[in-house]
């Protein structure tokens, strides 16, 4: 690679010569342009010329001119030692060597496109076995792959593969089915759940699962639950208990009917309580589960997950999944996109390709939404002017302007699977005439509004800031990283723009959603919604839970504190050679499952 980085810089220094067009040059300014003495020059040449990159003819005498010819066109080389680098794993040092060798965006390019190619499902002899390996693209990067700290829906679904909970929830039934505890019971005052757990579980590092880790588990999530998703559920926690090896006793200061929802979540999967202990902040990025797949390898660049033949549940078929990390992959047009992969995430199907793909879209989804915050003193304590907001917000416009073809209208959390891609003609709500009305009603002169979010979702708000400004709002954008939203910084904001997933742990998000959003509720609102939760905390019908959670959602959209935006379902398309297709809570496939027909 040395000598090729040698050739890059001498190409380069000549860029008005032709490939194949003798030029005539003195030993000295060769040995300046790279760096070295006349000797090492003559040896780089010779190397050089060897591998028929050039050609070089030297003439004897001081003073003399050499006759240098170009061969091999730099970006050639370039593109060849990036593929050469990404065969050999080294994904940063690759894109490194183009930004470095390459400032030109073609080169780059091309470097995707190859690179597009090379992912998707892979499979060779090794020996007398058939190794597969699937190959995905990542956009975002990977901070944490720690059950307790994970913030994205990427993060979350890794750690299905590499961890397990005590319970998970079947999709097909609506139960709740044994996992890592084959039984459980509950006391009669619900207030005592004790877990049965199967033997001879491994972790990935070669430890059976004991009562012990599920203890160290539940405590130390305990520990780190301020401002994490369902903290709730761990102020209700009084003790956990490993009563023997392979049971685990849960002591609640009240009953809490969610619990076993919880239970079976990816944020209580189970993890080792000394190698957790031993490495602290640093497990998020050496995480060690249960999982069908264990990480042998992170960085910024790469997420290797073999798999792991002692799973309880059975091995995976797939031997390997790698996941690159590429923050400027080019979207490609979709005959290059379909030839390139076996499975995607989030794409339109043509309809010429139907023959041969299929597509599985399940219930659920995600849900943008707007709150009001009434904890900070300003304009929008005026239901009027809250009512000309939401009234402003025309979703019709708004789904035109965020697009897709599985963007829905939202106007409830509840039966969120029944939402139109064609909202009907807005209501006179809507009209500008209307807005006006509600606007001088609310006595509202022009006061700079802040709407808050956090970076992700920066399209999103750009799209509600500019309707908004359209209806006469004058309204600044604030944008926060997640852990910042977590904090008290949110609420320094008039109007918090957020999204919701509604998959199997609904319940438990709604809860988390509402709990959270009670910080800057008025008090009465704030009263009421408080009274209804812990009714529904208390309640064992998921129909009588669900009314509930209704009520409080109908509360709210009532007092015009919530106001929904849209919903976008989640779907995935995969070829007709994959096999064993499977959805998880987050709706991505499971790669346990997955098998590849030659």
């Amino acid at each position: 690679m040395k000598l090729a980085n040698h050739y890059i810089r001498l190409r380069e220094q000549y860029p008005h010569i032709a490939e194949q067009q003798p030029h005539l040059v003195h030993l000295d300014e060769l040995a300046a342009v790279l760096g070295c003495t006349h000797r090492n020059v003559v040896l780089l040449l010779k190397k050089m010329q060897s591998e028929a990159w050039l050609d070089w003819l030297p003439k004897r005498g001081r003073g003399q001119k050499s006759a240098l010819t170009f061969y091999k066109p730099a970006e050639d080389l370039i593109l060849s030692i990036a593929q050469d680098l990404v065969e050999r794993k080294d994904l940063r040092g690759a894109l490194e060597q183009l930004n470095v060798s390459s400032p030109e965006g073609s080169l780059r390019d091309s470097f995707h496109r190859w690179l597009t190619g090379y992912f998707g499902y892979s499979s060779e002899m090794q020996g007398s076995k058939r190794f597969d390996t699937l190959r995905f693209p990542l956009t975002q990067s990977l901070l944490s792959l720690d059950p307790a700290t994970t913030n994205f829906r990427t993060e979350a679904h890794l750690v299905h593969q590499l961890f397990d909970p005590l319970v998970r929830y079947n999709r097909l039934t609506q139960t709740i089915e044994p996992h890592i505890a084959h039984a459980w019971e509950v006391n009669e005052t619900r207030t005592v759940w004790t877990f049965h757990l199967r033997k001879g579980i491994q972790f990935h590092h070669g430890r059976e699962l004991t009562a012990a880790d599920v203890k160290y588990t539940f405590e130390r999530l305990k520990r780190l639950a301020a401002g994490a998703l369902y903290s709730w559920v761990h102020r209700q926690i009084d003790t956990v208990e490993a009563v023997d090896p392979i049971t685990v006793s849960i002591r609640l200061s009240e009953p809490c009917e969610l619990l076993l929802q919880y239970a079976g979540t990816n944020r209580a999967s189970i993890v080792p309580a000394e190698l957790c202990e031993e490495l602290g902040d640093r497990f998020a990025l050496a995480p060690v589960g249960t999982g069908p797949f264990k990480l042998t390898h992170l960085d910024a660049s790469m997420c290797v997950l073999d798999a792991f033949p002692a799973y309880f549940q059975g091995r995976a078929h797939l031997d390997r999944v790698e996941l690159w990390h590429i923050p400027d992959m080019q979207v490609q047009d979709s005959e290059r996109t379909l030839e390139s992969f076996q499975i995607i995430h989030n794409y339109r199907l043509p309809d010429e390709a139907s023959e041969t793909w299929q597509q599985v879209q399940q219930p659920g989804s995600t849900c943008r939404f707007l709150t009001f915050n009434l904890l900070k003193q300003g304009p929008l304590s005026d239901p009027a002017l809250r009512g000309a907001v939401c009234a402003a917000l025309n979703r019709r416009k708004l789904l035109e302007r965020v697009g897709g073809d599985a963007i829905y209208t939202a106007d409830s959390f509840i039966g969120h699977g029944h939402g139109s891609t064609a909202p009907e003609a807005e209501p006179l709500a809507y009209e500008t005439a209307r807005i006006r009305a509600l606007l001088k009603r609310s006595a509202y002169d022009g006061q700079r509004l802040t709407l808050c979010t956090i970076t992700h979702y920066e399209p999103d708000a750009l799209h509600v800031q500019a309707l908004l400004q359209e209806a006469g709002f004058a309204v600044e954008l604030k944008l926060l990283s997640v852990e910042e939203f977590k904090s008290e910084q949110r609420l320094y904001a008039d109007l918090l723009l957020f999204s919701i997933m509604l998959d199997n742990d609904a319940e438990l998000r709604l809860i988390d959603l509402y709990k959270s959003m009670q910080r800057h509720l008025e008090p009465a609102v704030k009263a009421k919604v408080s009274a209804l939760m812990e009714e529904a905390l208390h309640e064992p019908s998921s129909n009588r839970r669900s009314a509930l959670l209704q009520a409080i959602e109908a509360h709210l959209t009532a007092k015009q504190v919530l106001h929904f935006l849209y919903f976008k379902r989640l779907k995935t398309i995969y070829h007709e050679s994959v096999k064993g297709i499977s959805l998880d809570a987050l709706d991505w496939v499971q790669f346990k499952n997955i098998w590849f027909k030659p």
